[in-house]
């Protein structure tokens, strides 16, 4: 059996598994330095907080960033429309020696991340920071009719002013048309709740409708205009929203209703194609009213073939206690994916769902795939690290697109900006004789645009070496490695493995756990096994245990 077993093992056996997709996304918050930049205005301290929350997110397996980029009317990127925020240099309107979103993209496409310029709409300005609102170059100084304050504090631009509507537009064409973001999302796209000062320009522009459905009509034509301008400017941009939970109130689903209380008709943007996604803010548990699970069937079932990704309130300790949960129910119910509200309160989480890596879902009424070019990829193993050459011809590589790296066919591994032909990854720790990897091209957009390549082949050549010579055995090899000591092993199965210092196997003789993959495995322990006279290996699966 077992030498039957290792000429199986000349021949890949792979099964073409559908790349899995599933939008993972994070609100990376700058408002009030929630998430970043932090407390400092010093240049390489907020660039290596930037790539530690990259990298983190990375190492996460969620695969998109919502990076806020507007909010109380200052933003953090070039404009000639609005003023620079304090958070960089701390001087209102003095931009510094980087652009952030544009370090953002860079850094986000390296490491295969998505990213949407995430803007505060008509909120622009909350909290006690008055030196902002007071600066003559603030919105609200420059243009005091187009704004009304809120007793909280807050002030908000008047959605009924057509030229309030005209000086978003631009913005955000700044935005689309100087920077390579994959998106935009739009937050507080909505009225605040009443009481609302737009009486005069409800006389002024209302043109006989009913108040309510005025103020639903602004937002809509506002979102359609920058739907056409977007679409003119760069159609491969995904323009999305951020509303409120709870569109309409529904049995366990009762609270602040988006569509009646703050005049934000989610749905018929939905309907008329106007924006490519929805992140509706489910912020509660499944158990409480409104219930998680009921409020997500509930914008499932009336997206009008759009984009539906969950947003999960990490914030909540009875959310977070659940999240693995909710993820679930967003699973089954086959919503686009999940964003969690805000980085910091999943920096050290642990997502046991998201053991693998996925691509974000599609959106395929944007852009046609294209014709799908060839893929010839190559490789070499030289001191412990793989060498991979991408072998597509320069025309053939999609803008702003990505390599996507499998193990086996189907396994994705890593995603990679496609402006690298070549790449190279370590594999210090090898633990089988051969490994088999391909590639695909996407695009923006995740579309594929190219074949899947031909499978290249790899083989280890100390364990090749190893398996040459030992055609059959059912113990371990123990081996030398400097200081450490390394187990050789072969399993029929996918195994777990504990090693002993003595033959009770008490436990303060465990020395560690390991788990086997089926076939040749070179373990690597930290401590020198001969140093136990009776050292002993337990076989959880197989329940046998083999004395060295």
């Amino acid at each position: 059996m077992h030498l039957l077993l290792l000429i199986f093992l000349s021949f890949p056996f792979f099964i073409q598994a559908q790349t899995p997709r599933e939008t993972r996304a994070v609100w990376v918050s700058t408002n009030f330095r929630l998430d970043w930049p932090p407390k400092t205005y010093d240049e390489a301290t907020q660039k290596n907080a930037m790539i530690d929350i990259f990298n983190n997110i990375g190492n996460k397996n969620l695969n998109t960033i919502y990076f806020q980029v507007r909010s109380n009317g200052t933003v953090l990127f070039r404009s000639s429309l609005e003023i620079f925020s304090p958070y960089i240099t701390g001087d209102i309107g003095k931009f510094g020696n980087y652009d952030p979103l544009e370090f953002a993209i860079k850094e986000a496409h390296k490491r295969g991340l998505e990213i949407h310029a995430w803007v505060n709409t008509y909120r622009v300005f909350s909290g006690s920071d008055i030196s902002i609102k007071n600066n003559p170059l603030h919105i609200s100084q420059i243009h005091p009719g187009w704004v009304y304050e809120k007793d909280n504090n807050s002030i908000w631009l008047n959605p009924g002013i057509p030229e309030v509507r005209e000086h978003l537009v631009e913005l955000i064409n700044e935005i689309v048309q100087n920077y390579d973001v994959d998106g935009i999302q739009l937050d507080f796209i909505r009225y605040p709740q009443v009481p609302i000062n737009d009486s005069e320009s409800y006389k002024t522009y209302s043109g006989g409708k009913s108040v309510d459905n005025w103020r639903r009509d602004n937002i809509t034509e506002f979102i359609s205009i920058l739907n056409h301008r977007i679409r003119t400017t760069n159609p491969k941009i995904k323009l999305g929203v951020t509303p409120i939970g709870i569109y309409k109130s529904i049995p366990n689903g009762r609270g602040m209703e988006g569509y009646s209380d703050v005049f934000q008709d989610t749905r018929e943007w939905l309907r008329q194609g106007i924006i490519d996604y929805a992140v509706p803010q489910i912020y509660w548990d499944a158990r409480s009213n409104p219930k998680f699970n009921v409020l997500t069937k509930d914008w499932i079932d009336n997206s009008f073939g759009k984009n539906i990704i969950i947003g999960i309130g990490a914030y909540k300790p009875e959310v977070l206690n659940e999240v693995e949960r909710e993820i679930n129910i967003t699973r089954n119910l086959k919503t686009s994916g999940i964003a969690f509200f805000r980085y910091k309160n999943i920096e050290q989480k642990r997502f046991f769902a998201f053991e693998e890596k996925a691509l974000p879902t599609e959106m395929p009424w944007i852009e046609k795939t294209p014709k799908l070019a060839e893929l010839k990829l190559s490789l070499n193993f030289k001191n412990n690290k793989v060498n991979l050459n991408f072998g597509i011809d320069g025309n053939s590589k999609s803008k702003n697109g990505y390599f996507a790296l499998y193990e086996n066919t189907s396994k994705l591994i890593k995603v990679v900006p496609n402006y690298l032909s070549e790449m190279s990854f370590l594999l210090s720790q090898p633990n089988r004789i051969t490994y088999y990897y391909s590639t695909t091209q996407f695009d923006q957009l995740w579309n594929e645009t190219s074949n899947k390549s031909n499978v290249a082949k790899i083989s280890i050549p100390k364990l090749k070496g190893i398996a040459n010579n030992i055609a059959v055995f059912n113990n371990p090899v123990l081996l030398q490695n400097g200081k450490r000591s390394v187990l050789v092993l072969f399993s029929n199965i996918d195994e777990e493995i504990t090693p002993y210092g003595n033959l009770d196997k008490s436990k303060d003789s465990f020395l560690s756990k390991h788990l086997l993959k089926k076939g040749f495995n070179e373990i690597y322990l930290n401590y020198d096994l001969n140093n136990y006279k009776n050292a002993i290996i337990d076989f959880l699966n197989e329940n046998r245990s083999v004395t060295l």
